[in-house]
């Protein structure tokens, strides 16, 4: 069974200049993590830190789970105050649905008024000429109704939901999805802006989970910034 090639990002969603975090006496240190999950199989790629800015990258890490089925973060900035910007990839080369997961931390010093803001795109690509799984391509939140999913945290670790999740679940050439270009349909982009009170918040988490139906691949990128 051939792997998808060419698998498209897609959307652009964000430009973003990045601030050394020293001016906000907050760095990536060891507090900036990745994990990617396949199915049950966790794996957890290395976050490269820069010495002189302080944040947090992974770049090009592609896990291989049972199967067959890939995930991929292709470019990951983890820059502590203002936040997060991603972009990961799953094929699915099993023969039913499969669940993928991507869940970014980074360490924050918040408190008060906060800002947060959110966005995420994604690209759907249908296998079933490539792949001989059935016609469509679908996704769907892991966890309804939103598959980007973002919390600031306490020293305690008490939770709080900054307001901007998004991501609907999504068809290809359908609803919010645009019409197929050969295999592959561009949906979105989904954005949100919120803006609450709290903390001191020493964390922030954000998770990107979904299904995506069998055979098929999708490109998702986006941020969550505050």
């Amino acid at each position: 069974m051939k792997k998808l090639l060419g698998l498209a990002l897609g959307f652009a969603l964000v430009a973003w200049t990045i601030t050394p975090v020293f001016a906000n006496n907050v760095t990536c240190g060891t507090l900036c993590t990745a994990t990617v999950t396949i199915g049950s199989q966790i794996f957890t790629p290395t976050v490269t830190v820069n010495t002189d800015t302080g944040v947090g990258t992974i770049s090009n890490f592609i896990a291989t789970g049972a199967g067959g089925s890939t995930a991929t973060i292709q470019s990951l900035t983890l820059n502590p105050d203002p936040g997060v910007i991603f972009a990961v990839a799953a094929t699915n080369l099993t023969g039913s649905p499969q669940t993928f997961a991507f869940a970014f931390s980074t360490p924050i010093a918040l408190s008060g008024t906060i800002n947060a803001a959110s966005s995420i795109g994604y690209t759907l690509t249908d296998g079933n000429a490539i792949l001989g799984g059935g016609a469509g391509v679908s996704i769907a939140p892991f966890s309804p109704p939103n598959i980007l999913v973002a919390n600031d945290f306490t020293a305690a670790l008490a939770a709080t939901n900054k307001g901007v999740d998004v991501g609907p679940a999504a068809s290809g050439g359908t609803g919010t999805c645009g019409a197929f270009v050969g295999a592959t349909s561009n949906c979105g982009p989904y954005a949100a802006t919120h803006t609450f009170t709290g903390g001191p918040f020493t964390s922030m988490g954000v998770v990107v989970a979904f299904v995506l139906t069998a055979d098929d691949s999708a490109g998702l990128s986006g941020a969550v910034s505050q």
